[in-house]
């Protein structure tokens, strides 16, 4: 679960940082604001993800080797993540 958490967050800032630079150039409060908006973005998957699909029909799929609980914390974990990165680069 740790490893998928570490894939999304070097993903979503080589993603924002590449986005970034292509686009405007490189400036590091611009990134720092597209990665909280990644960010916010997990936030919202995960509600998603634990919330909407916690319905019995979702609930009796288990055949995947990750559960929905499962990728609710792991975005959850990135948004934490990610929200520390952009402070940090601050």
């Amino acid at each position: 679960m740790l490893r998928w958490a570490i894939i999304w967050i070097i993903g979503a800032i080589a993603l924002t940082g590449i986005f970034q630079y292509v686009i405007s150039g490189w400036d590091l409060a611009l990134w720092q604001y597209n990665i909280r908006m990644v960010a916010g973005g997990f936030f919202l998957i995960a509600f998603i993800v634990g919330g909407v699909l916690t319905t019995d029909q979702a609930y009796r799929q288990k055949k995947r080797s990750y559960y929905r609980e499962d990728w609710s914390l792991i975005c959850i974990l990135v948004t934490i993540a990610l929200f520390g990165i952009s402070y940090f680069l601050s």
